[in-house]
């Protein structure tokens, strides 16, 4: 069992360059740092004021513009979206089966991680759209960018320009649908980063993995 998990930890730092290698190690370490405090019912020190400062900059302009953003990545929209490329990528033969682990495991797991910490959303502020489900983590960021990370995934290996196109433009707008919930009042800043740290290392980490396992089937 040792030299069978020693040749699989080789094989897998021969095919993971050490950046990625460290952005999962630095999520995993972001989370874990995160979710302890949260079961343990402690706060951060940056949830309160940085929730005032987007309260302060409320405006007609910015609830519309955090509102669009918000729907964005509503479970409707981007249930579409996937179903559109797993159609896709089916009929082109690509790795659609990545695709949907690597969608419906992240909607799997920020729901099951919302029931085990219960945490409840923020009232420091009125909500400007009411939520009532639990806030930890958040599912609008984790979706948005398990979608873009999935889809990179996806088009990488035969069509790597489309992929940084999907980067490029994708990235961005995650963050933007992160943001748009804490200028919504409806997470704290704490859920929102859970809900990144949790994308990249559910997304990426199914993609290692499959990566591996078709090396090792040669």
């Amino acid at each position: 069992m040792t030299r069978s998990f020693y040749r699989t930890f080789k094989s897998l730092l021969l095919l993971v360059p050490l950046w990625l290698l460290a952005l999962l190690f630095l999520s995993l370490l972001g989370f874990v740092g995160l979710a302890e405090d949260v079961y343990e019912r402690e706060g951060f020190f940056f949830d309160g004021p940085v929730l005032a400062f987007l309260h302060a900059q409320q405006s007609n302009v910015w609830n519309t513009l955090a509102l669009a953003f918000t729907q964005s990545a509503s479970a409707p929209v981007v249930g579409g979206l996937a179903l559109g490329v797993l159609a896709w990528a089916y009929f082109r033969r690509l790795g659609w089966p990545i695709f949907a682990l690597s969608l419906g495991g992240a909607a799997v797991l920020n729901q099951a991680s919302k029931l085990f910490f219960a945490r409840a959303r923020p009232h420091l502020f009125p909500q400007l759209t009411p939520e009532h489900d639990y806030s930890f983590p958040s599912g609008h960021t984790m979706a948005s960018l398990a979608l873009v990370l999935a889809l990179y995934t996806l088009l990488a290996p035969r069509f790597p320009r489309a992929a940084r196109w999907v980067l490029a433009l994708g990235l961005p707008w995650a963050l933007l649908v992160g943001l748009s919930r804490l200028y919504l009042q409806v997470h704290y800043p704490s859920d929102v980063l859970a809900g990144w740290a949790l994308s990249v290392l559910w997304v990426i980490g199914v993609g290692l993995w499959y990566c591996w396992a078709a090396s090792e089937r040669g």
